[in-house]
């Protein structure tokens, strides 16, 4: 049952946190190049970005909650197993590893992007460009993500 709610909850969270990124990037964006008045822009990408925010956040707390339990209940493996170079020298592993890599990453560029690129973004035109690079790459780093989870799901690469 464990296994049933957290692999629930972890494909919720995933969807809805690439879903909401590709939303963004695919329709808000060029919605808002539409718009002439650059402070109306950005007074509604605020609105749209601190919403988005706080419940992406949610999403990854619960993507990295919910991962580790469905790692071993699917698969049988704990941090030792993760730590263990028998299982980097797998196809399964080095999948494995290549795809919490990631997270890793995006992890950090999101707090990155989040909680400093964005709000330093408001008022600076060098900033904005930085969050954007930021943001589209984050999007790039979840779609690889996703990539691995499916080939993980496979049997690795």
């Amino acid at each position: 049952m464990l296994l049933k709610v957290a692999l629930f909850l972890h494909i919720i969270a995933a969807l809805f946190w690439v879903g909401g990124m590709l939303f963004l990037t695919l329709v808000i964006v060029p919605f808002l190049n539409t718009l002439q008045d650059p402070r109306e822009k950005s007074r509604i990408y605020q609105i749209v970005g601190k919403r988005y925010r706080s419940l992406g956040w949610v999403a990854i707390i619960t993507l990295l909650i919910t991962g580790p339990v469905v790692l071993y209940a699917l698969y049988g493996i704990s941090l030792r197993g993760l730590l263990d170079p028998a299982f980097h020298s797998t196809h399964f592993g080095r999948t494995v590893a290549i795809k919490l890599t990631l997270v890793v990453i995006i992890v950090i560029s999101s707090l990155v992007h989040d909680f400093f690129l964005g709000p330093m973004a408001r008022n600076s035109p060098r900033f904005s460009f930085y969050a954007k690079v930021f943001g589209r790459s984050n999007l790039v780093i979840a779609l690889l993500i996703v990539l691995f989870a499916v080939l993980i799901r496979a049997g690795g690469m």
